[in-house]
């Protein structure tokens, strides 16, 4: 079982992400924390996503349009770098 840790920028695009959706509506923000926790609580069983760039693993967070960016270190480590829309500029995407 791999270790998921979150960097302070995933944890500042997570808390966008959750405020995005509770301003629409609180049931949809609920709902998005819920689909987030399963898709982060995945990594840890199964973290081997396709590499998309720079080392850096995507996976999509359930049911919502945004993706996990994230590394695994040798020490079966995952290491999340940010949560964002899927739809945005990749240029935004996290850096290593």
């Amino acid at each position: 079982m791999f270790t998921v840790l979150f960097t302070e920028e995933a944890i500042d695009d997570l808390n966008i992400a959750i405020d995005y959706y509770t301003t629409i509506s609180s049931q949809l923000g609920d709902r998005f924390i819920e689909n987030f926790d399963k898709s982060a609580l995945e990594l840890e069983n199964i973290p081997f996503f396709q590499i998309r760039y720079d080392k850096m693993r995507v996976r999509k967070i359930s049911k919502f349009p945004l993706l996990l960016h994230f590394t695994i270190t040798k020490n079966e480590i995952v290491i999340v770098h940010g949560v964002r829309f899927a739809k945005q500029n990749p240029e935004n995407y996290p850096k290593l």
